[in-house]
């Protein structure tokens, strides 16, 4: 196969690239060998054998920096507790957020509620990329994947998947998450897409970058995109494609959650409408007064990756003198309290969710570290 470089200012001098018939052959006949593989190969997942406008947003939103497989479930209990996007419409952001709970990034929950209440008054869904790219939560790639799939509107999705195997194709230089490298991508996108059968394209290559064009080791030999893609078999291109730009390093943050208790109960604060955790319930981070009794440690320090934060969180259990005592405490923070069933019942971070366990059975016994 003859190598082509394109690189962006390539693309600046000539932006009709694809339209050369060097390349127009190479983009049909990869086009064609994708559309096999995929008829082939395509994932079973529930929003593709029980195709709707609303299964595919949920699951276009819950699958951003969610794996598949932590989402299939997920997808199942959110739609029989939330069938249609009326019921979702009318629901309470507290329901919405705790049957969130798990999978994370929770700004994603509120958007979606959003969005729905927008539907909902509306009283149909968007029938177009720009109506859908005028809801809360909802960007190029999403609106983009729900107008292609949902509606068979000839535009093309790009996410992480997809720049990988076009910028591996294609040779692009460029670093993807820059606004000149995201652009070209987008550019090769477009230029290369089924417009007769947009939706199946896009899941194509979304899914030959899942299942194929994998991060490391890519299986170039079983890629149906081999004969023409620049970067087969060719280990110093794919390790270096996609380029990206530097990472910053996530952030040191300490921090302690002090579980008040008296009895049964537990003081409890909700976080702010904007930020970490927004309007999320956890345990105070300020230390109650000192006719409180320190008892200790619940468990050892947990570490919880966020995107530019790690966290390092202490549990420390403290005992107030009396109800009186606790309830002046929350009151005073902005929070109340509740019982522990109770505390589980509310949306939560998932950094709580994963040590809920251990502080249970540690408040439970009276243990401390």
């Amino acid at each position: 196969m003859q190598k082509y470089t394109h690189t962006f200012e390539n693309e600046m001098n000539d932006p009709g690239f694809l339209q050369k018939k060097t390349d127009q052959k190479r983009a049909h006949a990869a086009q064609k060998a994708l559309k096999a593989w995929y008829l082939q190969h395509a994932r079973a997942l529930p929003w593709r054998e029980m195709p709707s406008l609303y299964g595919t947003w949920l699951s276009e939103i819950m699958l951003q920096q969610t794996r598949v497989e932590t989402g299939i479930p997920k997808w199942h209990a959110f739609r029989d507790r939330f069938p249609d996007v009326h019921t979702l419409a009318l629901a309470s952001e507290d329901e919405v957020m705790k049957s969130w709970e798990g999978l994370g990034y929770y700004r994603r929950a509120r958007l979606l509620h959003k969005a729905a209440k927008a539907i909902h008054e509306a009283g149909a869904f968007p029938d177009s990329h720009a109506g859908w790219l005028a809801l809360p939560g909802i960007g190029p790639y999403t609106a983009a994947a729900i107008a292609s799939i949902g509606l068979g509107e000839a535009v093309a999705a790009v996410d992480g998947n997809v720049q990988r195997v076009l910028s591996r194709w294609a040779s692009i230089e460029e670093p993807v998450d820059a606004k000149p490298g995201a652009a070209y991508v987008q550019a090769v996108a477009d230029a290369w897409l089924d417009t007769q059968n947009p939706g199946d394209h896009n899941q194509a290559v979304m899914e030959l970058g899942a299942l194929v064009c994998a991060p490391r080791n890519p299986s170039c030999e079983k890629c149906p995109l081999s004969d023409t893609c620049h970067a087969a078999g060719d280990p110093a291109m794919w390790r270096r494609l996609p380029v990206k730009t530097p990472k910053k390093k996530p952030q040191a943050w300490d921090l302690t959650w002090h579980v008040v208790t008296c009895r049964d109960h537990v003081a409890v604060v909700q976080r702010p409408e904007t930020g970490v955790w927004a309007t999320m319930w956890c345990f105070p981070e300020i230390p109650p007064p000192a006719n409180f009794a320190e008892v200790g440690n619940l468990c050892e320090p947990v570490t919880h990756i966020l995107t530019h934060k790690r966290i390092t969180a202490t549990f420390t259990l403290w005992q107030a003198p009396d109800p009186d005592a606790l309830e002046a405490f929350a009151r005073k923070h902005g929070g109340g309290l509740v019982t522990w069933p109770e505390f589980e019942a509310r949306a939560r971070p998932r950094l709580l969710t994963k040590v809920w366990d251990v502080l249970l059975r540690a408040h439970a016994l009276g243990e401390v570290e």
